[in-house]
């Protein structure tokens, strides 16, 4: 799965498939967009038996992610309402991929689906997000999500800080960032004004911190047959307790949108996939526990991926070790007496019975219910026995009465 395979795959939706070519107008301008190279790329290759591809809506979409629109195609009404059916379907066609990629993911495991899903095939589509939120195609680098810099001030900010991230520069303090930017954006006269919309954006940036960790409760040891214990917690560093988050902020994207977290679990690899999940934060924190029985011994080491499906630059990373040991050393073994042992299975195979006991009470209830219930419709229906039936038991005695 790659990012430029992504608008081929929506282009087989039936909303995406009625937007067809209006005129000789249209027509020019598709064919024009559609020699961009990128566009090409797009565009997949039509296979024998399978319907026809409408290309319309893969030219627009990339053109909008490419700025490969003229002054005179954004006059154009038809085209721009088009344009704005595919803006805001998209961020439900990704959720639908995602679902059912999952979905794929655990059928896979199940032995249900020969189709082997990985966390790249999840991150493929996570990225294409980011990129339509942030104008991502075009605008590469992160931090140019923030007001006022381009490509140039990105490389100036990026070697102040030895490639340090834009989550890294988020998270230093007001008088800190507004040194680097007095220095970056040195030339410009209104240094101040770029400060104060900067700070704007980095308080409505969704800053979390990801921590992860393994073990077994109330065990220093972990040993094969233990249930592993996975804690996650999430905490915003700005959203102060009561507050839930606001829209997205984008330079590109026109339409409101929330956005979205999602926990990878994988390895160092990004090849394999213990579990994905969609995380919905909608307060200051947010805690998970994952609980698995341990079937073997060795080192399990795995990575926990917090990523944000609007945002480029602020996903999380956190890597989880441990060593699980055959036998434990240190662990004291309780050893019950005989008499004990023999109390609790006798106490288990009574409540056992208890409960086939009432398992047969209540078939036998259902069983009466139903046979009442035959009764009242065979009276409603003029069918039902003159001698009313006042003890109704079993279907083979109540058919007998009724006979």
């Amino acid at each position: 799965m790659l990012g430029k395979h992504i608008p081929g795959m929506f282009a087989q939706s039936s909303e995406f498939s009625r937007l067809k070519v209006r005129n000789k107008e249209e027509l020019a301008m598709l064919t024009r967009i559609k020699q961009n190279d990128e566009v090409k790329e797009a565009i997949p290759k039509q296979k024998e038996g399978r319907p026809a591809i409408q290309v319309k809506p893969i030219c627009l979409l990339m053109a909008y992610m490419y700025k490969l629109f003229k002054d005179e195609d954004k006059d154009n009404e038809a085209i721009q309402k088009d344009l704005e059916e595919i803006l805001r379907a998209i961020p439900s066609y990704i959720d639908i991929m995602l679902s059912q990629t999952m979905a794929l993911s655990q059928a896979f495991k199940q032995g249900k689906s020969p189709k082997k899903i990985t966390a790249k095939n999840i991150m493929t589509l996570i990225q294409f997000s980011q990129n339509l939120m942030q104008g991502g195609w075009i605008c590469k680098d992160a931090y140019q999500q923030l007001p006022y810099f381009d490509q140039v001030s990105c490389g100036k900010m990026k070697n102040k800080l030895n490639g340090k991230t834009l989550f890294n520069y988020c998270m230093m303090k007001p008088e800190e960032r507004k040194a680097l930017v007095n220095e970056v954006f040195a030339e410009k006269e209104n240094k101040e004004e770029i400060f104060n919309e900067q700070e704007k954006c980095i308080d409505a940036l969704p800053l979390v911190k990801l921590t992860m960790t393994a073990f077994v409760e109330g065990e220093d040891e972990i040993v094969v047959g233990d249930i592993l214990t996975c804690k996650m917690r999430v905490d915003y560093y700005n959203l102060p307790k009561g507050t839930k988050p606001g829209y997205v902020h984008s330079k590109h994207y026109p339409y409101l949108k929330k956005d979205n977290w999602f926990l990878i679990i994988t390895d160092e690899t990004f090849t394999g996939l213990a579990a994905i999940e969609k995380l919905e934060v909608r307060d200051s924190f947010f805690e998970k526990e994952f609980k698995e029985r341990i079937s073997r011994p060795g080192k399990i080491s795995f990575t926990a991926i917090l990523t944000n499906d609007s945002y480029k630059g602020l996903d999380q990373f956190s890597k989880v070790e441990v060593n699980v040991v055959h036998e434990a050393k240190n662990r004291v073994t309780v050893e019950y007496a005989k008499e004990d042992i023999k109390a609790i299975k006798e106490q288990n195979m009574l409540a056992a019975a208890l409960m086939e006991e009432e398992e047969t009470d209540e078939d036998e209830a259902d069983e009466v219910d139903e046979n009442i219930e035959l009764m009242n419709k065979l009276k409603a229906a003029g069918l039902a026995p003159e001698k009313e039936v006042k003890d109704v038991g079993s279907k083979k005695e109540t058919m007998n009465q009724m006979d």
